[in-house]
């Protein structure tokens, strides 16, 4: 017996001390997790500011970065959430804050800003309330003296006989099926008649902004059954985001106030799209003069 305990202490005196690797600095922008980005909102804009240069930092992981579309005939913009998160131990800095509402009874304004980096680049619109005010301080490091260090002694490591565990006996209970009336059958089929019916929402097309610019032509026609769009114009880049809004009246004449060329991408041949007086935003490729 002596033997065994005089071999368990020696072993455990061999094991070597595990050592936990640094953590790697934080990046820019961490990742988000894997989860289904959330849709976009159209909120109301109650106000948009332009500040004295003000640095903020976050004080904790999985701030989310958004992107705000504003529309240029309403005070309204899209908030749509990227995969993005504002990362720690980093100062960022801004100078436009915005303020937007859900529009509903009694409903609080939210402040988001746009953050930059201490680069120059260009991160997003955040929370501010998410956020916390002034530049990332690191912890000063503490020094240890002598007299605060410890010599550590390898402790004995002995190890503890188990007993035997009890085996479970096995418990088979019989399972009767339950049987399954007319009403019940009829109850069911109308309960998955409710849930295939799926309402599937508008989905907004993104387009690059070429330049804006004044109608060539003061008044136009549908040539046939045309749609047209809700249009938001991105703050920090120049790309539009067109919604249908519904469709124009053909024979009916429109009166156009303002024109945009925007492609579907960096190869495409650009487009003109007009606003039209009581509706709004349509490519003129289906218009016509009106007389």
């Amino acid at each position: 017996m002596k033997k065994i305990k005089t071999l368990l202490a020696t072993v455990a005196l061999a094991l070597p001390i595990a050592v936990t690797p640094l953590a790697p600095a934080a990046t820019l922008l961490a990742n988000a997790a894997t989860t289904k980005t959330a849709p976009s909102t159209t909120e109301t804009l109650v106000a948009a500011t332009t500040v004295a240069k003000t640095t903020y930092h976050a004080a904790r992981t999985g701030v989310p970065v958004y992107q705000i579309a504003f529309a240029a005939d309403k005070s309204v913009a899209t908030l749509t959430p990227t995969t993005k998160t504002v990362a720690t131990k980093t100062t960022y800095s801004t100078t436009k804050t915005v303020d937007l509402s859900t529009g509903k009874k009694d409903a609080k304004s939210t402040t988001y800003v746009l953050l930059k980096t201490s680069h120059g680049t260009l991160v997003g619109w955040v929370k501010a309330a998410s956020l916390t005010k002034g530049a990332y301080l690191a912890p000063k490091a503490t020094v240890a003296t002598k007299e605060s260090v410890k010599k550590t002694t390898p402790q004995k490591v002995t190890v503890k006989a188990t007993p035997k565990q009890a085996t479970a006996k096995k418990v088979s209970q019989k399972v009767t099926p339950k049987k399954v009336t007319k009403k019940d059958s009829a109850k069911t089929k109308h309960t998955a008649k409710k849930t295939t019916e799926k309402i599937v929402p508008t989905k907004a097309t993104w387009l690059l902004l070429t330049k804006r610019t004044t109608p060539a032509k003061k008044a136009y026609t549908p040539t046939k059954t045309t749609p047209y769009y809700r249009a938001a114009f991105a703050a920090d880049r120049p790309t539009v985001s067109l919604t249908k809004a519904g469709t124009l009246k053909t024979g009916t004449a429109y009166r156009a106030t303002k024109a945009f060329y925007a492609k579907t991408s960096a190869k495409a041949t650009a487009h003109e799209y007009v606003l039209l007086t009581g509706t709004g935003w349509t490519s003129t490729a289906n218009l016509k003069t009106a007389k």
